[in-house]
């Protein structure tokens, strides 16, 4: 007999290349910032997709390129990043947070552990669960508020173009090198939140999957039921990280659906649960991951060729700003 490979390959294959990805961007920009901040100007360039850390920018960004058609100079691999998040919801749902978000797998990878150990994953009651997925919208409403609504067109370019922004990445930065003991303390509650309670993270605080599953209620994929092919032996809706109920729906549309294949490979019977492109086109898990991957490839292609990739600003200018601070 043939042996098939592990169904959720794609996705672990996917999530590990990406990991690796940041890994060695977090690596690279480190040495970077370390040189200037001795100051020697690097040998090599910042790495762009660390931009990829810093939503609030990108979402400036974005607002700054659809009001005056120019991508901001200053961190525009944020923008297309953010960009390429959004058109992943409007294709494949949440692919970007199952398939590329680093917080995922280490979620995904703690509450497995949580199950190991505990034989069993807490719930809270529904009176406490529904409030509590409405945080990261009331989180994403805070930021959206003040960036779209609130602040005038000049006062968000100025922000983009202010030193404060232009080394907002090496801020970041220096704020996990260097964390403070509320910093432990609250990554330490989250971590024992994510061992107790599935996807506690992403379920209750994450405004960036906020907005990305908004987005995917008009997304093109989703994952759907076929009733004549159901057996109804409820795997699909156990094997939900999002606790969906998806042995009771013909098509999965909430905005909490991570499209992460979980109820798809769980099912018994063929053909019964499938992601479906405009409901009609099957995407088997693998296919699933190289539309995802083009996208991102794509994106990336287009901010190089546009010249909008890495930052106008130069490590010498980025190395006076962090002598002034």
């Amino acid at each position: 007999m043939k042996r098939r490979l592990p169904p959720m390959l794609p996705r672990y294959l996917v999530q590990a290349g990406f990991l690796a990805l940041f890994a060695w961007c977090a690596l690279r920009f480190g040495r970077w910032v370390a040189l200037l901040q001795e100051g020697t100007l690097p040998g090599f360039e910042r790495p762009p997709a660390v931009d990829g850390f810093l939503p609030i920018s990108g979402l400036m960004g974005l607002r700054n390129w659809v009001q005056t058609g120019e991508l901001h100079p200053v961190h525009p691999a944020a923008a297309l990043i953010l960009l390429a998040a959004l058109l992943t919801a409007l294709l494949l749902k949440r692919g970007f947070c199952s398939w590329v978000c680093p917080v995922f797998p280490l979620s995904e990878g703690l509450w497995r552990l949580g199950q190991r150990l505990f034989g069993r994953s807490f719930a809270p009651p529904f009176w406490l669960d529904l409030p509590l997925r409405g945080l990261k919208y009331l989180i994403l409403g805070f930021f959206a508020w003040q960036i779209l609504w609130l602040m005038p067109l000049p006062g968000l370019r100025a922000f983009l173009s202010a030193p404060y922004h232009k080394i907002s990445d090496i801020r970041l930065l220096q704020f996990f090198q260097d964390p403070s003991a509320v910093t432990l303390a609250v990554l330490a509650v989250m971590a024992l939140a994510c061992l107790f309670v599935q996807m506690a993270w992403c379920r209750y605080l994450c405004p960036y999957g906020a907005l990305l599953g908004l987005v995917s209620l008009l997304s093109l994929g989703k994952v759907g039921r076929d009733a004549a092919r159901c057996s109804r032996c409820g795997l699909c809706s156990a094997r939900c990280p999002a606790w969906l109920p998806v042995m009771q729906k013909k098509t999965v549309r909430s905005p909490e659906c991570y499209a992460c294949y979980r109820c798809v490979h769980g099912c018994p019977s063929p053909g019964a649960v499938e992601m479906k492109l405009a409901g009609r086109i099957a995407l088997p898990s693998a296919v699933f991951a190289l539309l995802l991957i083009l996208l991102f490839v794509g994106i990336d292609l287009y901010g190089r060729a546009a010249g909008r990739w890495q930052s106008d600003v130069s490590p010498a200018e980025i190395m006076r700003l962090l002598v002034r601070r």
